[in-house]
């Protein structure tokens, strides 16, 4: 393993006793709103289960500085914090793991000189999280309004053990502009709203999506004629999904949905 030189990078002389943003490489995401830190993977293997874990919380507020493995507890080029503070808001924040290796970073540099300015500081003592997570969406509660079908397809799945979460179908790639656009207040918000209902189960290591009728799900043209689903670990998007018909009954659907996932997938491994 490669040992990480702790404290200032910078030799004596060149040492400033502030930073810019606090950074963490890894699994680890920031609530916001609670100021604890969470193990993505983790969370995301409770949900694929059916397990109440932070996904299904409607009690908390992610940050804006959560990135695919990596997080910023604290980040702003233009006003920096002193060494002191940033370890304070470290030691502060829950669920660190100990012996973690945090990047205290600094905008400051020394024209013509390689130097890096950077602070590292190891958790020394975790600061655990007490909270129970719960399965509280009201979402997750839904029914379907007028599509049979899709109602008896999401008994039959909460009856097997399986969480629903059933809402008004949304074109995702426009709720995707519309959050870029009122981070950045940079124009218009559009409607996303388009036909029906849909679904969003979750169990037995799987994801799955189903809409009301022949509508598309959230915009693919893929959930009008399909049930989609896929494994945890295996989930790009739901254009390469697994796919069965509407077409087949609820008895059947459920079969196939219960079969363990090293039937599509011999490497599985869970």
């Amino acid at each position: 393993m490669k040992q990480v030189k702790l404290g200032h990078q910078a030799p004596k002389g060149y040492r400033i006793n502030n930073c810019n943003s606090i950074h963490i490489e890894g699994e680890l995401h920031h609530c916001v709103s609670h100021n604890f830190m969470y193990n993505v993977e983790e969370q995301e293997r409770k949900l694929y289960n059916a397990e109440p874990c932070y996904y299904t919380d409607n009690r908390f507020v992610d940050s804006w500085n959560n990135f695919y493995n990596s997080v910023y507890l604290f980040n702003n080029r233009n006003s920096p914090i002193s060494i002191k503070s940033a370890i304070r808001r470290v030691n502060k924040c829950k669920g660190i793991p100990k012996g973690t290796i945090i990047d205290f970073s600094k905008s400051w540099y020394y024209r013509g000189k390689k130097i890096d300015n950077s602070f590292n500081f190891k958790v020394k003592k975790e600061n655990p999280i007490d909270i129970k997570f719960e399965i509280n969406e009201p979402s997750y509660k839904a029914n379907f309004t007028n599509c049979e079908f899709s109602q008896k397809l999401t008994d039959a799945l909460r009856e097997s053990g399986f969480i629903v979460s059933v809402t008004k179908n949304t074109d995702f790639l426009t709720g995707m502009i519309n959050t870029a656009t009122a981070y950045t207040g940079s124009g218009e918000l559009k409607d996303p709203t388009t036909d029906g209902e849909i679904a969003l189960a979750y169990g037995h290591g799987k994801k799955i999506g189903f809409s009301s009728f022949k509508n598309d799900y959230m915009g693919y043209s893929y959930g009008i004629d399909s049930i989609l689903w896929d494994a945890h670990g295996y989930f790009n998007k739901w254009s390469q999904c697994n796919e069965i018909p509407k077409t087949t009954s609820v008895d059947d659907i459920i079969k196939e949905l219960l079969k363990p996932n090293s039937d599509t997938y011999p490497e599985y491994d869970e």
